[in-house]
């Protein structure tokens, strides 16, 4: 099977010349050319499934949306899409936010044609076209984002005079399990886990589900 190419390239003539250079390679299709972030989402909302670009190669910097921006709402509409951003320069701050909003790695434009071909074929393969900096700094937001999340459950808990047990219920609502799928992942019975969630109610002055996400978002439990 053919590997499905999108370009989002706001200069023609790049765009026009990387998918001549890409349409040399065996096995690579291109099925999508845009020239602006909007285009790009209006012309994958008219491809079906079979026909969607399995990767898009995102030019970072275009007027109106950036790359960004984006990559953010393609994947957010389309998550099995992966995004290699294209960059000029090795700018690691915008490069960072790009893996941040979703993209599974990056290209500089200078870069050799081959080295756009393995970083398909890396992609395609379940791998990631990171630059050891930019693994390392990704590594250490994702510790600090862990640190942060760990030490505002503490909070909650301590605020709130919550037991672990409560603690571990409150987050099982949060991701939506059921009251059933609650007491099979905590070895306690259905019927504890109700008692648990009405304390929490109670201790949380909030009555439903839809509160106990609300108050996780307001403390920060959940981004």
């Amino acid at each position: 099977m053919d590997t499905r190419i999108g370009i989002v390239e706001d200069q023609l003539k790049i765009g026009e010349r990387l998918k001549t250079r890409l349409s040399f390679y065996e096995g690579i299709q291109i099925v999508m050319h845009a020239t602006n972030a909007e285009e790009s989402l209006k012309m994958l909302k008219a491809l079906d499934r079979f026909q969607r670009p399995h990767i898009i190669l995102m030019d970072i910097e275009m007027p109106g949306k950036s790359g960004i921006e984006a990559t953010r709402e393609i994947k957010a509409a389309y998550p099995e899409i992966n995004i290699l951003i294209q960059t000029v320069f090795k700018d690691d701050e915008k490069i960072f936010q790009s893996i941040h909003a979703g993209a599974s790695g990056y290209l500089l434009k200078d870069d050799p044609i081959q080295k756009y071909v393995d970083s398909i074929h890396e992609l395609m393969d379940g791998g990631a076209a990171l630059s050891p900096s930019i693994a390392a700094r990704l590594m250490a937001f994702v510790q600090q984002m862990e640190a942060t999340k760990t030490q505002k459950k503490e909070e909650v808990k301590a605020d709130f005079s919550l037991s672990n047990r409560e603690m571990d219920i409150l987050v099982g609502i949060v991701d939506d399990l059921t009251t059933e799928e609650l007491a099979g992942k905590l070895f306690i019975s259905p019927h504890t886990v109700r008692v648990h969630i009405k304390n929490i109610y109670k201790k949380l002055h909030i009555h439903s589900r839809s509160s106990a996400v609300r108050f996780a978002i307001t403390k920060g439990l959940i981004p």
